[in-house]
This record gives structure tokens, sequence and C-alpha cells, in this order.
């Protein structure tokens, strides 16, 4: 770097043209500076005068150094290498010769010099000696050395910096950039320093950022914004601040600016945002909402949805665990805090029914699960709840049960009518029908014997067919009368009752049935409407086994305790697969069955596999 030495050049420029340097006003001038080291080499480059400035300078009196070559003042290096000579000579080629460099005092100690070397000639161009200047600039030098190695840290501390740094003076031309801001936009740093936003980035992005450089130079403040970057990436959004850089005199001397690349973070904000969206949907669908509650701080947090199934708004409400007690109907509210209080407790998760009163008073069931959350010393430091508003759910159950009360009850009665509509077809049928059929067989028993021998044999033959299809009839109305109104249940009881209808299913399907009867007189006691649903079961499921069973054999039992009698109805046939019971009910029967159990009290079981029979069990209380 080139120091203005104004008076060093003036000096050697005078005894460069032939000035004498032993003219008292000269010397005067020359001994009365300070600030310079001026002297005077003979052509060897011995000292022949010495002035003020470079006995300060350099530490040498006069008497100590006269004589003696200028080499001294070089480091030992320097005049191993021949540098004195060496500067004397180019001096004496060139006509003047300017260094910079360390040069030695007499106490060995060293000083940074600006050295100006000028070569002295005589009128006839003879060279008679050297004048040489000499200025300290140590702290000039070792303030240079500290802007550097600031320099180098602050160009070491960006270059690991994750952001993109750099500074343009007041005319916008780049004076710094960091690694990241290169590698990130694929350049150089010569293709960057030095250089205008225009001549290093597409049109439309370098107008852009030169707005954002003049509101930064106008303004004299700070912005921040985000804006999207073209880098070697493709285009990444950025976090950019840029600042004013003041001068010694507090005006603008450039642009400071730190871009942080946001690109991920905006995308995870984005899905952030659309999960939240997502998952607030999800709850409104699914009338599910959810909480946060942190015990040592009181915090708590709830969903949008949980507001509304509370009936407040969940952001005009401050959410907290005392208003959501509030919410909680007066009757289960105790319930509602103690289990939390226990899974604070024990450590461990609940689950619970509680209602909730909304502010108009409208009242709504939820099911809440709450867990504990643990950090990593396995110490509680919230829980997380999610409530299910249940009470479609649980009215839907009730109009259910209520319905299935209904229907239970309206099959019972339709049983009832059944049964006594059997009664009374069957009290009908022996009432009038049958007593009608045998006072036709007699009427026509008197004609016959009326007619006698005599009479005409074809007439004599109708009379008889007609007795014939009138006795046939009166035995098909007796049949039809004991399946509508079996007179041995009325009269015996359930086993007997079971034991002709086995019999006459025996004549007709050609299966065996076996009856076992351990009731024995206790079926007598037993309600008529039971003994009733029993015998219609017996009666549906011998059916079955004539129909789809492929049986044999099958057994019949009854059984009797203090509470209950038990019919078993059991086969040897092909059985099925109970898994498809459902699929198969209602060919099976099964649905009147059950129906017949359900309006007696009682209850069904049915067991079966393929190859292994099927088993029917029907319990009816007495």
């Amino acid at each position: 770097m080139e120091i203005d030495t104004h008076l060093a050049r003036d000096i050697t420029a005078e005894l460069a043209t032939g000035s004498d340097p032993g003219d008292a006003q000269f010397r005067l001038l020359v001994e009365t500076v300070s600030d310079y080291a001026i002297y005077l080499l003979d052509i060897t480059g011995r000292v022949v005068s010495w002035n003020a400035g470079a006995e300060r300078i350099k530490g040498y009196r006069a008497d100590e150094i006269l004589g003696r070559h200028f080499s001294v003042f070089y480091p030992p290096e320097e005049r191993a290498a021949g540098r004195p000579d060496e500067m004397l000579e180019q001096a004496a080629r060139k006509g003047r010769v300017t260094v910079h460099g360390w040069r030695v005092r007499q106490d060995g100690s060293r000083f940074w010099a600006d050295v100006v070397i000028t070569p002295l000639r005589d009128q006839a161009g003879v060279l008679t000696g050297y004048a040489k200047v000499t200025r300290d600039l140590t702290s000039w030098q070792l303030a240079h050395e500290r802007v550097r190695e600031s320099e180098e840290r602050l160009q070491a501390f960006t270059d690991h910096s994750p952001a993109t740094m750099f500074l343009k003076d007041a005319q916008g031309r780049y004076r710094f950039v960091n690694r990241q801001l290169l590698a990130r936009c694929g350049l150089r740093r010569e293709q960057v320093l030095g250089r205008r936003d225009e001549d290093i980035f597409p049109r439309q992005q370098a107008r852009l950022f030169t707005a954002r450089d003049d509101e930064v130079l106008s303004e004299r403040s700070v912005i921040e914004l985000e804006q999207a970057v073209m880098t070697a990436e493709g285009e990444r959004i950025h976090m950019i601040v840029k600042f004013p850089v003041l001068d010694a005199g507090g005006g603008v001397a450039g642009i400071g600016g730190i871009a942080t690349d946001i690109t991920e973070r905006k995308r995870s904000e984005q899905a952030l945002v659309e999960q939240r969206t997502l998952l607030a949907e999800a709850q409104k669908v699914a009338g599910l909402g959810c909480w946060e509650w942190e015990p040592a701080s009181g915090r708590m947090t709830w969903s949008d949805e949980l507001g509304r199934i509370f009936g407040v708004d969940a952001e005009a409400t401050q959410p907290t665990f005392e208003a959501y007690l509030e919410r909680v109907h007066p009757a289960d509210r105790v319930l509602a805090a103690t289990a939390l209080a226990r899974a604070l407790a024990e450590g461990r998760g609940f689950m619970q029914e509680e209602r909730i009163v909304r502010p108009d008073g409208a009242e709504r069931v939820v099911r809440t699960h709450g867990e504990i959350v643990r950090d990593a010393s396995g110490r509680v430091t919230k829980l997380v709840g999610a409530c299910l508003d249940v009470t479609e759910s649980r009215n839907a159950e009730v109009a259910q049960r209520a319905a299935a009360a209904s229907l239970q009850s309206l099959t019972r009665r339709l049983v009832q009518v059944e049964e006594a509509e059997r009664r009374r077809i069957a009290g009908e049928l022996h009432d009038r029908v049958g007593q009608n059929l045998s006072a036709l067989n007699i009427n026509l028993d008197i004609v016959l014997g009326a007619l006698g021998e005599a009479a005409d044999q074809g007439l004599r033959m109708r009379l008889r067919d007609s007795l014939g299809l009138v006795d046939g009839t009166l035995q098909t109305i007796e049949n039809v009368m004991a399946d509508l109104r079996p007179p041995l249940l009325e009269e015996y009881g359930l086993g007997a009752a079971l034991a002709w209808y086995a019999e006459q299913f025996a004549k007709r399907s050609a299966i065996a049935v076996e009856i076992d009867d351990r009731a024995r007189e206790r079926n007598r006691r037993l309600r008529r409407e039971a003994a009733v649903a029993l015998f219609r079961i017996a009666q549906e499921a011998l059916t079955n086994v004539a129909r789809h069973a492929n049986a044999s054999r099958v057994w019949l039992r009854l059984e009797a305790d203090a509470a209950e009698m038990r019919l078993t109805v059991r086969d040897d046939g092909s059985g099925f697969d109970c898994a498809a019971a459902e699929a198969r009910a209602s060919r099976l029967g099964m649905t009147t069955m059950k129906e017949r159990m359900d309006a007696a009290g009682g209850s069904l079981a049915l067991e079966s596999a393929p190859g292994k029979g099927t088993t029917l069990t029907a319990r009816v209380p007495f």
C-alpha cells in the first residue's frame, strides 16, 4: 500500500537534482524533520548523514551509525539474500525505488517501514550516492493486520453459518459474500465481488433485490421479508434481513444482508396447517374433541370440536380445568375429577362417560379416553384426552332397547294370540264341525238301516261310502285339533304330549324317536304358556330334522330343576357349520323358535358341526 510521503519525495527530488546537502538551509530542513528518517549513503551504501528522525526511528545516534553500511537496518534473512545491495542497484537503474518491509532498530526490535531510495548524481550524471527516506508505519501495519485478521475471522465465521450473508457498498456492488451464498447460487467469489445484482441474477429477481436495497438506503432502517430466490436447487423461500451499514461519520456506506432458507419450514408449516385442517374436519365428522392439560402449570388447551361439543367458542373461551368441570353435569362432576386425579396418582390412562351441560341447558353424553404423557425421566408432564360425543348413539341404544322391548312384547302377544286362535279354532272344530259330522254319521247309519237288505244295492253302497267319508273327516279333524290344541298337553302335561307327538312323527317320517322324560310330575306344574312353547319348539325341531338333517334317529329329553325346565332335541344327522347359523336361521325355523322362547321368558341354544349331528336346547323358567 502506498503512503502519501510528499516531504520525502520533495527532499529526494531536491537531492536528485543536485542540491547541496551541505547547504545550511537545506540541512536545517532535514534535521528538523522527526517523523522521517532522512539520511545519505555513499555509492557503497555507507551512511554519511543522519537526522533527528533517523535517530528517533532507528535508535542510533549519529556517532554510532555514520560510516556503517545501511544493511544493518535489514533483518538477517534479507541481508543474507543480498536485499540491501539489490535495492541500491534497482534505485540506480530505475531512478527511484519504493518498498515496504520489516526493518531492525539498534535494540533488535523490528518495525514496519515505508522506504524511498533515490540515487544522487552530479552535473555530469555520475552516481555520487543515495538519499534514503524511511517512515515508521508499524502502527499502520498492525492496524492493517488486525483488520485483515478480523476479515479472516469474519469470513471463517460466516462461511460456517447456515445462512447466506453479504455486504454491498452504497452503489450496490458486492464487497463481501460468504460461502453459503456462493454455494446456493452456484457462483464463484470472483463472479460476485465488485458486481451488482443485475450482473449476477435474472432481471426480475435483480429488480426485486435492488428495490429492497433502495428502501434500506432511503429509510436508513432494517427490513425483514420473505422472498422467493432462484438458487442452484431451484426456487427456495428465504427470510431476508437487510440493514444499513454506517461509516464513522454516520453516513450510509452500504447494505448488509442475512438470508435464511425457510423452504422446508414453510413446507412443514403448510403440511401442519393441512393436517390440522384435516384433523379438525375429521373431528367434526366424528364428533371427537381433544384436550391437553399440564397439571404443574395449569395450562390447558382443547380443540375447536371440543368447544363445539361443550357448546362454547373455543377461541373466545379460556380453556382451564375449572372451565371443563363447569361444563360437566353436577351429578357426574365428582366422578370426572376423581378419574383425572386417579390417573395422575397411579400414572395410567382412564376411560369414562359423563354428561356435559351446554350453556343453553342442553345435555350431551361424551366418552372420555385419557392417557398420561411422561418425559425422558419418567415424570408425568401432562394428560391428553379425547372426548367422543356419543349422545346420538346413546339415544339410539335407548330407542333400540325400547324397540326390542316392544318387539318382544309384540312377539309374546303374537304367540299368545296364535295359541288363543289355535284353541278357538280347535274349539270350533270340536263344537260345531265335529258334532255336526257326528250327527251326520248317525243319520246316515239310520238311513242305511231303514233301507234294509231289499233296497237297491247301488244306493246302499253309496250310503256306506258316505259313512266312510264322514268317519275319515272326523279322524282328520281330530288330528288337526290335536295339532292345534293337544289334548294330552292340557290333561297330562308336556311329557305325555311329547310322547304322543314323537310316536306320530316316527310313523310319518320313518325316523326313530326316543324320549326320556326325567321331569316326571314336575312338568304338570309348568306354566301353560311355557309348556306350549316347549311343545311347539319340539314340533319345529322334529320338522327340521325330517326336512334337512338326513337323520335316522332322534332323542328327546325333558329335565327339570328348581328353577327351570329343559328340553333337548338331538339327532344323528349330517349337521352344519354353526358360523352360518344366522344365515340359515330363517330356513331352519330358528327365528320362530327364538320368538317363542323370548315370549315365554326362556332361552334357546344350538350346537352343530358337519357330520356330528345337531343338538337344540330350550330352557324356560317355572
